[in-house]
């Protein structure tokens, strides 16, 4: 019995001193992982530092650093209606898709001529930049029209 009762407590003390070195701080009772603390050192110093390498006062500093994502995450989970969420969601995918989206400065060279005709065709006094100004504006949208029409062309749209 007296073996059990040894085994189990120091099952118990191995258990409870692996959750507590899992944590690497908290904000606000909120648990910030040494995982998640290991992702932004291997970020911030590529790869040169851990939470386990990381002095006192330097993890002081990362978790103070990782403190307001927490922080926001919670006001924006408890202040934003689901409507909102759902909008900031699809923004930020979007934005993601159209980073992985490559386009050439000839595409928006292209784009940028068709622009310039149009606007000489409809005889608009609107100014038109420079190529070279507008250049980021242009692959940004065409980006956006690439994620769009990929999107559009892979779904099964039926009208009833």
């Amino acid at each position: 019995m007296k073996k059990i009762l040894v085994t189990l407590g120091s099952a118990l003390v191995l258990s409870t001193s692996f959750v507590v070195a899992s944590t690497a701080g908290t904000v606000n009772g909120i648990k910030i992982t040494v995982e998640e603390a290991n992702q932004i050192l291997n970020k911030m110093t590529q790869g040169k530092m851990t939470w386990a390498t990381l002095p006192a006062d330097g993890k002081r500093q990362l978790i103070e650093m990782i403190a307001p994502s927490k922080l926001i995450g919670i006001e924006a989970n408890k202040k934003l209606t689901s409507k909102e969420k759902n909008v900031a969601l699809v923004n930020f995918w979007m934005q993601k898709k159209m980073s992985e989206v490559k386009v050439s400065d000839n595409e928006a060279k292209k784009a940028y001529e068709k622009m310039k005709k149009a606007a000489k065709e409809s005889k608009s006094k609107q100014t038109i930049p420079a190529f070279n100004t507008a250049k980021n504006s242009i692959k940004m949208q065409l980006a956006q029209e690439k994620v769009v029409t990929d999107l559009v062309k892979s779904s099964k749209i039926k009208v009833y």
